[in-house]
């Protein structure tokens, strides 16, 4: 099961705290497992980028991989061009997965989210 986990609320210095930390740890010579994690400033950061259409294009590329974003489009009955802006937003996360010869698929299986009222 390929899981990623979304954090809305926390701070940069507390993400930057916890890369140096791992960093010291593995210059230590420990095992540090990676971490497929995506932050948000906040809700609406959150929101701006995991919006329903996108969440719908999530769903349908992790049941049925497409071999474009015209194929993609038609599938999903809206216009190339958001699709289009979807896509490179969704892969620039590392939500979807763009083959060498245009293909697109996503691996999620599941988004576990973290949001922090108090942040």
């Amino acid at each position: 099961m390929v899981r990623t986990e979304v954090e809305v609320g926390r701070g940069l210095r507390a993400a930057a705290a916890d890369v140096a930390e791992a960093w010291k740890a593995a210059e230590a010579g420990h095992v540090v497992p990676g971490s497929d994690r995506i932050l948000f400033r906040d809700w609406s950061a959150l929101c701006a980028v995991l919006t329903p259409k996108r969440y719908d294009l999530l769903r349908h590329l992790r049941r049925t991989p497409e071999p474009g974003i015209r194929a993609l489009a038609r599938a999903l009955g809206r216009d190339v061009r958001r699709v289009h802006e979807d896509v490179v937003a969704l892969a620039e996360l590392g939500l979807v997965v763009r083959g060498a010869d245009g293909s697109l698929s996503s691996e999620i299986d599941e988004i576990v989210s973290t949001i922090r009222i108090a942040a």
